[in-house]
């Protein structure tokens, strides 16, 4: 054997023969091997199982294959044997039958050609030994064909696709749930819809009626005003239900803003019972508010959104709880994490019809309303829940909800408030003062004992009118008086003016005694002082409130006025001119008749270039006030109310200019201040509000 090197090429030379080209091939079919051996071995970290199967023969050969399947087929080589043992032993029952089917030489005889050269079959395994269900997939390949296009020989492969079937399965899941969702809120809405429209009609139908009776009967003043009085309600009931339906459009689309302003909790929870109470006492009803822990009362919010989440649960508590039953408000300030803020949990109990633990978990969507046969004529659209929550959420807060079929229902809203920065009432005066407490409610009259142990006092209480007169009368004869004594109006046996009476008998002028009262007590004002009654007080009671009145009993704030001014018909408007700007005849005239009660002269016009120029023409104080509405052809109101700021006169920076428009979003708010506007009164006019606001910057003006 003789080797001959010429450069990198090694010739091999036997017996004279050149045998270079045998010894490449031999090395190209080495290195095919070693190559295809690399490319089976990849696609075996794909596919855990492959086989080469003979579709003639009904044989097929292992390429790789999972030990386990190994020990079963053992040396099986007869493919649908192999297929039948393998789905016996691996294949779920639920994708057996149709697994062997599919896979069968038979059936892949039939199914592959050139034109469709590969089938697939997905199957669930039976469950390993940690009882993982993994899906599999079957892949048969067709490799070579007979001379006339029939499959001959194929590639069997197995892939695990568990991972991915999973994920497909959750996409359906979501995709499934989504669809359910718009079906139920289609539902929900259509639902709503035929709802809105028998609740919008039903007042509607109440005016229109109303108003065709009274022009029946214009000379029956008693008959008129009856139907002007159910004209009211109707409207104003109509005005809640848009209301509603206005305020849920703008929280869907994102566009509910909320105003920064101070809030005293005591005003506002006291206009809140104003409120309710004419709807409680229409159902003799009871309502009882507590002030369980409330150190801060003033803070910063929107106190009309604030208002409207509570008056929304206050209602339904009203509506659907039975004549003569019990609703409660608890007000109690919790520790707060974050300084400057306050964290307040306003709950709110019933013992009305309540609601099922069905009902409960959708609340709170929109539109939704209880199947209940208890309900079905009580009116509503059914957002009210859904607004509330929504703006509570948008407070930082949240609204959460306990109930029982039949014993009633607990909402929770619970609030973090910035603090406002305000000083601390001066109680130094009153430390350790003796007050007496009579209330035949127990946690009522423990409540404000609380309350005045927190301010400093020594506070005890009697369950009844006689026991406080008899406990006031000791002391008087031990020469220990009280320094005052706290009644409550409303008590059985002796009500809270007999017992300051039966108290001024015993020991004369020297005790203040004030009256408590959740009730309106202007009825028995007069009769009170007569008793010999100093003062009044709301519930509920806050602490605040009760360090006023009783520095005002100590001397301590002899030059302090009254915190809420009560506005009377005192001030004289007559001889006072307003500028009314109003496109609409209709809303001119009911303007016109309105403002026109209190004795001040009204000149109209009908757009905002129109009150430019009236304006312009006039002399300097000419207008006391101008009411612009906002919506105008020509000039809107508030390019009209920029023209006349920027004006060169004094009196053009300085007349009050008061929005009355149907515009009546925050951002409408914000907007006409930005233009400088005073103050902003919507449509439809609230009388009250117009006249307060006629009051407050005419009345200032009279009386400067």
């Amino acid at each position: 054997m003789l080797y001959i090197r010429q450069g990198d090429q090694v010739t091999v030379n036997i017996l004279g023969r050149d045998i270079t080209a045998e010894k490449l091939a031999e090395e190209n079919i080495r290195r095919d091997s070693l190559e295809k051996a690399s490319i089976i071995n990849s696609l075996s970290s794909m596919f855990f199982a492959t086989y080469y199967m003979d579709l003639q023969q009904d044989t097929f050969r292992v390429v790789t294959q999972k030990a386990e399947v190994g020990s079963v087929l053992g040396d099986e080589r007869n493919i649908s044997q192999a297929i039948r043992t393998y789905a016996s032993k691996f294949v779920s029952p639920e994708d057996r039958e149709e697994y062997m089917s599919h896979m069968n030489s038979r059936n892949l005889r039939n199914t592959l050609s050139r034109e469709h050269p590969l089938t697939a079959f997905e199957y669930r395994m039976l469950p390993d030994g940690n009882q993982r269900r993994a899906w599999i997939r079957a892949t048969v390949v067709l490799a070579e064909t007979t001379g006339d296009g029939r499959p001959k020989r194929a590639v069997y492969v197995a892939q695990d696709v568990t991972e991915s079937k999973l994920r497909e399965e959750r996409e359906q899941q979501a995709l499934k749930e989504a669809c359910e969702a718009a079906n139920h809120a289609n539902a929900a809405k259509s639902e709503f819809m035929s709802r809105m429209s028998h609740d919008i009609r039903t007042p509607m139908n109440a005016i229109i009626g109303m108003t065709a009776i009274a022009s029946r009967y214009l000379d029956d003043q008693e008959r008129v005003a009856d139907c002007l009085g159910k004209i009211t309600v109707s409207s104003k009931h109509l005005l809640s239900l848009i209301n509603e339906v206005l305020d849920m459009s703008k929280i869907e689309s994102g566009k509910i803003d909320l105003a920064e302003e101070e809030i005293n909790l005591s005003d506002l929870v006291g206009n809140l019972v104003t409120m309710i109470r004419p709807a409680i006492q229409e159902k003799k009803q009871e309502l009882h508010v507590r002030i369980a822990n409330v150190e801060h009362e003033q803070v910063i919010g929107d106190s009309v959104r604030l208002q409207q989440i509570f008056m929304n649960i206050l209602g339904n508590a009203v509506k659907y709880t039975q004549p003569g039953g019990s609703i409660e408000m608890e007000i109690n300030e919790k520790p707060s994490g974050t300084y400057g803020y306050g964290c307040y949990e306003f709950a709110f109990r019933d013992n009305g019809i309540g609601m099922s633990r069905e009902f409960q978990e959708r609340l709170f969507e929109p539109f939704s309303r209880a199947e209940d046969s208890r309900v079905s004529k009580i009116e509503g659209t059914g957002l009210g829940m859904t607004i509330a929550r929504n703006i509570a959420r948008r407070m930082n807060g949240d609204i959460t909800v306990e109930s029982e079929v039949g014993k009633g229902t607990r909402f929770t809203v619970m609030l973090t408030l910035r603090l406002a920065d305000t000083a601390a009432p001066d109680t130094e005066k009153l430390v350790d003062l003796p007050v007496l407490v009579a209330d035949d409610d127990e946690a009522a009259a423990e409540m404000t004992c609380l309350i005045l142990e927190n301010i400093g006092m020594k506070g005890e209480y009697v369950l009844s009118g006689e026991a406080a007169v008899e406990r006031v009368g000791e002391q008087h004869r031990i020469n220990q008086d009280f320094f005052a004594v706290i009644l409550d109006w409303k008590m059985p046996g002796m009500d809270g003016v007999e017992t300051a009476r039966e108290i001024r008998k015993r020991v004369g002028p020297d005790v203040p005694i004030i009256i408590l009262s959740a009730y309106d007590w202007s009825v028995v004002e007069e009769e009170a002082r007569n008793a010999g009654v100093d003062g009044f007080i709301s519930k509920p009671l806050f602490k605040s409130r009760l360090v006023y009145l009783f520095n005002q009993i100590a001397g301590n704030d002899r030059e302090q006025e009254n915190r809420e001014t009560e506005l009377t018909g005192a001030h004289a408007l007559t001889g006072k001119r307003i500028l009314l700007v109003e496109d609409n005849e209709l809303n001119r005239e009911i303007a016109e008749e309105i403002i026109g009660q209190t004795g001040v002269t009204v000149e109209s016009v009908e757009d905002g270039q129109q009150a430019l120029e009236r304006f312009a023409e006039m002399g300097e104080n000419y207008y006391d006030l101008i009411f612009m509405d906002i919506q105008m052809p020509v000039m809107n109101g508030y390019e009209a109310t920029a023209a006349i700021r920027s004006l060169p006169r004094r009196d053009a920076a300085e007349i009050p200019i008061i929005a009355m428009t149907a515009n009546a979003f925050e951002e409408d708010v914000r907007r006409s201040r930005s233009v400088g506007m005073n103050e902003h009164l919507t449509k439809p006019l609230d009388i009250g509000q117009l006249m307060k606001c006629l009051y407050g910057w005419l009345g200032e003006k009279t009386d400067s």
